[in-house]
């Protein structure tokens, strides 16, 4: 029997394409970061009466203007800790989709889909007008609460408690019928309170618009933290997707990596929800485009997929703060409508080209 071999001319033309790879892949990487550095200046500085150029920004350091106090004012308590938590939570969104898709091997999770968003903004919502879990003092805490319970009635309704493997369609419908009822819950109570109605509301678009110093260092403290632990899972996540038989075989601890995954995906969301408001599709969006990115320069290892979904999740938040206040300026569009927008034609393609493939 004659065994293939790769002629010298073949192996010498793959050489060059190999060695390209790390080349191309760091010019990924730099080509995001410029982005998403570019869309903080513009998140810092544009749509705003005081916009700032970087002859006014050394001015402002080194004070030597007589607006610098008013602009830095501006620059530094509302607009920094703004462009700080669009990082964060876009972040957070986008890991904790893709954990959420890894998971379920379900390529259309996502916690807005599947109502962990809804869950977690309900229970803060409801609390904020004095309704449901009043006792808990930090939104955190609330959120928390809700994102747990949504997650519970999921898999309840999905029959993950039953023992049988659950459809991935079930899964879906299941999300959506309980997102929808949540929904629905918040918006009905929200009738009778009409003097806190209105901020509210605009909250449950997504909003990061009123974000202060406040609430940054729990946020980045937690986020930090599970973030951290996620990527320290990454490497057992490449067994996951091979199956569970083959994953049991390779003595990976298959419930404890399904409750840890849980716990990320809860927390990330929940934190997120309780800052910035039920922000929908980031989750959905970036692991696509991710693995789409890596595939073409690199292997699809989660230890890569995961850092840049959560890049691009980083990337995707800030532009979509900029676009809000560009729409309509001078007044301000909700953040969740513009990746509500993005997101939705996403999602129809995902499960049409989902319908084609089976």
């Amino acid at each position: 029997m004659v065994e293939p071999q790769l002629s010298c001319s073949s192996s010498i033309s793959l050489k060059p394409h190999i060695a390209k790879r790390p080349i191309i892949r760091a010019l990924l990487w730099c080509g995001l970061l410029v982005i998403l550095l570019i869309g903080c200046w513009q998140g810092l500085t544009a749509y705003s009466k005081f916009a700032l150029s970087l002859t006014d920004l050394f001015s402002l350091l080194t004070q030597q203007n007589s607006q610098a106090s008013l602009t830095a004012q501006l620059l530094i308590e509302i607009r920094l800790p703004r462009v700080l938590v669009a990082i964060i939570v876009g972040a957070n969104l986008a890991v904790a989709g893709l954990l959420m898709q890894v998971m379920t091997r379900n390529s259309l999770a996502s916690p807005a889909v599947l109502g962990i968003n809804a869950g977690a903004a309900c229970v803060v919502a409801l609390s904020s007008i004095g309704l449901g879990f009043t006792f808990l003092t930090s939104t955190f805490l609330q959120a928390m609460v809700g994102a747990v319970l949504s997650c519970a009635l999921v898999a309840g309704l999905a029959g993950y408690f039953s023992g049988r493997p659950v459809h991935p369609v079930r899964l879906i419908l299941s999300g959506v019928a309980i997102n929808a009822l949540l929904v629905g819950m918040t918006r009905a109570a929200l009738i009778t309170t009409d003097e806190q109605a209105y901020g509210v509301l605009y909250w449950l678009a997504g909003s990061i618009a009123n974000t202060r110093w406040e609430s940054i260092p729990m946020l980045a403290a937690i986020s930090l933290l599970t973030l951290g632990y996620g990527w320290w899972l990454s490497p057992k996540l490449n067994v996951l997707v091979l199956g569970d038989d083959v994953a049991s075989s390779l003595g990976v601890n298959l419930r404890a990596l399904q409750w840890s995954c849980g716990a990320l995906i809860t927390i990330l969301t929940a934190i997120s929800v309780a800052v910035a408001g039920p922000v929908a599709f980031v989750g959905l969006i970036i692991p696509h485009v991710a693995k789409r990115l890596l595939k073409q320069v690199s292997n699809m290892a989660y230890e890569q997929i995961l850092p840049l979904s959560m890049l691009l999740g980083s990337i995707l938040m800030v532009w979509a703060d900029v676009l809000s206040r560009a729409v309509a300026y001078p007044a301000e569009t909700p953040v969740g409508l513009l990746t509500a927008l993005i997101g939705t034609p996403v999602f129809i393609a995902l499960a049409c080209r989902r319908r084609l493939d089976s």
